[in-house]
């Protein structure tokens, strides 16, 4: 099991492997603990929380259902996955709450009707989990993996449009290659040698755009950042989020 990779992995988990599935959604519990509880906005504890329970189901399900032909992540696509998942579920407690009022209030069904409210509220908070602002916020974690800050990306952004088509291109392709987006997220480094080959485009080229391309490959391949794929230029990203 450890030494087959992820994609080997889940395509055993898919044609019944229950041993390679079992272990596999056993050792990224880590992981789906802290989606849930950063969605939560609270630590959430194995056995206690009917959170948790849902984003174990949810992860079970992305195994399934996930297609590296897609170009995305299997970690950004799970993640998309447990939190539609939790979203549902605040959804139909949030409107169980409110349902069970009745007209006639005591100062017990006061406070109901309010804590009904407010998980309605939080709800809705969560709801908007993937506005511009929190979506940078999660991408600049994401490239700080990398060794990538977005003031280093405002400072190589490329400043020919030319130059900055052509990274683009090369971004593209990485993302169409699953083998490519797995070798640059285990070894947070661009595979040089492999790109050079596929694109034509040469290694000192690729070299000074390392991370303008590691920055770029995020947002494209990634489901959760699908909403910075309109900017190209780092620094109007930069701009928005207010920090240039």
């Amino acid at each position: 099991m450890q030494e087959l990779t992820i994609q080997q992995t889940l395509q055993a988990a898919k044609k019944g492997n229950k041993l390679a599935r079992e272990e596999f959604i056993e050792n990224h519990k880590p992981l789906i603990l802290k989606i849930s509880s950063n969605l939560c906005k609270r630590y959430l504890t194995w056995g206690h929380d009917e959170e948790l329970s849902i984003a174990l189901v949810a992860f079970n399900q992305a195994i399934d259902d996930y297609d590296p032909a897609q170009g995305a992540s299997f970690y950004g696509f799970a993640k998309t996955v447990i939190t539609r998942r939790l979203i549902d579920y605040f959804r139909k407690e949030s409107k169980h709450q409110l349902l069970s009022l009745t007209p006639s209030e005591s100062d017990n069904d006061i406070d109901h009707h309010y804590a009904s409210e407010a998980s309605l509220e939080i709800y809705k908070e969560k709801e908007q989990h993937n506005d511009f602002a929190e979506t940078v916020k999660s991408y600049i974690i994401v490239l700080d993996e990398y060794g990538i800050t977005l003031e280093n990306l405002v400072e190589v952004s490329p400043k020919h449009r030319d130059s900055k088509a052509t990274l683009y291109k090369v971004a593209q392709k990485l993302c169409s290659q699953p083998d490519l987006l797995q070798y640059l997220s285990k070894n947070k480094c661009l595979p040089l040698k492999e790109l050079e080959l596929l694109t034509g485009v040469k290694r000192k080229v690729l070299e000074r755009g390392r991370k303008y391309l590691i920055a770029t490959v995020l947002i494209l391949s990634d489901p959760e950042f699908r909403s910075l794929k309109n900017f190209t230029q780092i620094d109007s990203i930069t701009t928005r989020k207010g920090l240039a």
